[in-house]
């Protein structure tokens, strides 16, 4: 249940860091997608460190690989 839980984790890490690339782009963070990419993080960053701790190393890198690489996706794609 805990590599579940990791896994869980991790995708609220990439979803955290695709907000919050997604609001850094726009030019203009609002305080409600803030708290939002905040509490994905925070969610997501005990899940898999959970998980870490239970001998799983992959959702924790998977999710902080994929939530620093979703955000400079986001950053640099250009928009219309």
């Amino acid at each position: 249940m805990t590599l579940v839980l990791g896994y869980v984790g991790a995708a609220c890490l990439l979803a955290g860091g695709v907000g919050w690339g997604a609001q850094v782009s726009r030019r203009g963070v609002t305080a409600p997608m803030l708290a939002l990419t905040t509490l994905l993080t925070g969610v997501g960053l005990t899940l898999s460190a959970r998980a870490f701790l239970a001998g799983a190393d992959l959702p924790l890198t998977l999710g902080v690989v994929g939530a620093l690489a979703g955000a400079a996706l986001m950053v640099f794609t250009p928009r219309d």
